[in-house]
């Protein structure tokens, strides 16, 4: 539905500052986030070469058992708060997963590299059953909204897939789709530059 659609950018908003509180583990990323078999039914006029690729990197990284490195940041400009947490393999940042918390529920958005650019993004969004502080509020009666899956190649958004065909095409003709997420993924990028620390990035 347009509501989630609308949902779904505002949480690149609200997701796009972070301030520094590092953890280090070994950790593997959640190999339940399967990318799906989307390569035969694309309706955005994308080559299947580049689908196939963003594929192949998406199942590289989620092998990954072993990572060097875990460091997070609070991310701090949503009502409820919430942290983004990277991983790093060999040196090399691999994976990006924020969590975005509000007062109507939350998103989930895990952000795969390529060569230091983005290349993959899984979104979900759960709603919750009221607003938090309604007396009727039940965690457990969270539902889960929807799931978006966003494809880029060299900076490009080329394809998308909601699993709400009616939000897949409001994000497909919304213009600020691309931006937004890239822009949210390159203030996490200066984040981690600026040693998980938001100062002077988005405060």
């Amino acid at each position: 539905m347009k509501q989630l659609a609308i949902c779904s950018l505002a949480a690149v908003l609200a997701l796009s500052a972070c301030q520094g509180n590092k953890n280090s583990g070994n950790t593997a990323s959640d190999s339940s986030l399967v990318a799906d078999t989307v390569g035969n039914n694309n309706p955005i006029a994308a080559s299947t070469d580049s689908t196939l690729l963003v594929r192949e990197n998406f199942e590289r990284i989620n092998a990954i058992k072993d990572w060097d490195k875990i460091d997070s940041a609070q991310v701090h400009e949503s009502t409820e708060g919430g942290v983004a947490t990277y991983y790093f393999k060999n040196n090399k940042l691999e994976l990006i997963k924020a969590r975005n918390y509000g007062e109507g529920g939350y998103s989930l958005q895990d952000m795969y590299l390529k060569d230091d650019k983005l290349s993959f993004v899984f979104e979900q969004q759960y709603n919750y059953n009221t607003h938090i502080i309604d007396p009727n509020f039940d965690m457990d009666k969270t539902k889960k909204a929807g799931e978006v899956r966003y494809y880029f190649m060299n900076d490009k958004l080329f394809n998308i897939i909601a699993t709400d065909k009616e939000n897949e095409k409001f994000l497909k003709e919304d213009p600020r789709t691309d931006t937004l997420m890239l822009h949210l993924f390159n203030q996490l990028i200066k984040v981690k530059n600026n040693g998980f620390d938001p100062k002077g990035i988005s405060e």
